[in-house]
């Protein structure tokens, strides 16, 4: 009996996920729908400020500034948090003649305290901007993507994201591949259904905008290591679900191949969204159902959706074991329920590939997945004993 209850709580666990993302995928592939913010008719001209967190980019933050400025961008609308800097950061920001704060502090480091210490100095501004604008120091956004997530957001007076995707090199490793197309999957595809959903986007950390009177009023002071997922469910809990741009685009580049600040990334990311699938999914359900507001179960189910490779190796790992126990008691049905969405969300995947991620890896690679997937059970291993809970930077050079 409570081995048959034990199973059926396992298969309910991991077909719930595999059904969002698959309807997700699904629903992104059969749309139509025009984008909901797009760069037409953006006559408004809000003022805003960019909010550039850093620490220790000297090596790439010349470029990310230069770029800005040669389009245009008032060096003086462009401020800088230098945290906790050990190198030539603030030097090289200040040359460039845009506004510089640096910040040392060594107990309340992360990006949310970086955040919270320009944030502070934009509030002792008469008057604030209308929009304040999260760039991180190692992105890229033209002109034309910036004017329409500023007027957007400052139209619809929520926050908005723009689409933040990673630059592909032909240099690139299958790994390396695997984890771009996991990554348009996460940050383009999914965000898409969930905007037509008109549901909340989940925050990808930049090429973010906020109206000052939301940003102004969230608390951002904290060591969350995926602070943006947090920003996104603080906004939306105060009434500002956050919106998509798909006519705006941050470019970024992965660390270097093989090196320990891409091993870094992985593991940042991929155990703060399990962190905080543990800690505030539960917590978007409770909300939902006392505020009868859909829109945070929408965010709840989309943020408890696991990283992809964790997804697919429990769901493998589950059908293998709900196998064996289904031949041993003669009773199929959680098997046959697990392998129904397990096979709506591969099928949904390969459709996904086809139309968005033939440019990331050919058919012959997409089956090499199961691989890129084995390498990264340390990852998850390491969350289960030596989880990281505190926010390290990861390193990149100027390209």
């Amino acid at each position: 009996m409570w081995f048959q209850l034990l199973f059926l709580f396992f298969t309910i666990l991991l077909s719930i996920p595999l059904l969002v993302i698959g309807l997700e995928l699904l629903i992104t592939l059969l749309s139509n729908k025009p984008a909901l913010l797009s760069p037409k008719g953006n006559e408004a001209q809000p003022t805003m400020k960019i909010l550039m967190p850093a620490h220790n980019e000297a090596d790439i933050i010349v470029k990310t500034l230069s770029v800005l400025i040669k389009q245009g961008i008032k060096v003086s609308d462009i401020i800088v948090v230098a945290d906790n800097c050990t190198d030539s950061t603030a030097e090289i920001s200040e040359n460039l003649g845009t506004t510089v704060l640096e910040r040392f502090n060594d107990e309340l480091r992360g990006k949310g305290f970086a955040l919270d210490h320009g944030l502070q100095y934009i509030k002792a501004e008469t008057p604030p901007p209308d929009v304040v604008v999260i760039l991180d120091a190692d992105c890229e956004i033209d002109s034309s993507s910036l004017k329409t997530l500023v007027n957007g957001c400052y139209k619809q007076q929520r926050p908005v994201q723009a689409l933040y995707l990673m630059r592909k090199s032909e240099e690139d490793s299958l790994a390396r591949r695997v984890a771009g197309f996991a990554w348009l999957v996460k940050n383009k595809v999914r965000p898409i259904a969930v905007s037509i959903l008109t549901l909340p986007i989940t925050l990808t950390g930049t090429g973010m905008a906020f109206p000052w009177k939301v940003i102004a009023d969230v608390n951002v002071a904290h060591g969350n290591i995926v602070e943006d997922m947090q920003l996104g469910i603080d906004c939306t809990l105060a009434g500002f679900p956050p919106i998509l741009c798909e006519h705006a685009t941050v470019y970024s580049d992965f660390p270097e191949q093989g090196s320990d600040a891409e091993k870094t990334q992985r593991t940042r990311w991929e155990h703060g969204h399990l962190i905080t699938i543990i800690q505030q999914a539960p917590k978007l359900i409770k909300q939902a159902i006392i505020r009868k507001d859909w829109r945070l179960l929408g965010l709840a189910l989309d943020i408890g959706v696991p990283p992809l490779s964790l997804l697919v190796l429990l769901s493998v790992i589950g059908l293998l074991f709900l196998a064996i126990y289904s031949c041993i008691v003669s009773s199929y049905a959680a098997f046959l329920v697990l392998l129904t969405s397990f096979s709506f969300f591969a099928i949904m995947l390969i459709m996904a590939w086809w139309k968005f991620g033939r440019e990331y890896l050919t058919l012959k690679e997409l089956f090499k997945i199961p691989v890129y997937i084995i390498s990264k059970i340390a990852i998850y291993i390491l969350f289960l004993f030596k989880r990281q809970k505190s926010w390290i930077r990861t390193s990149r050079k100027a390209k």
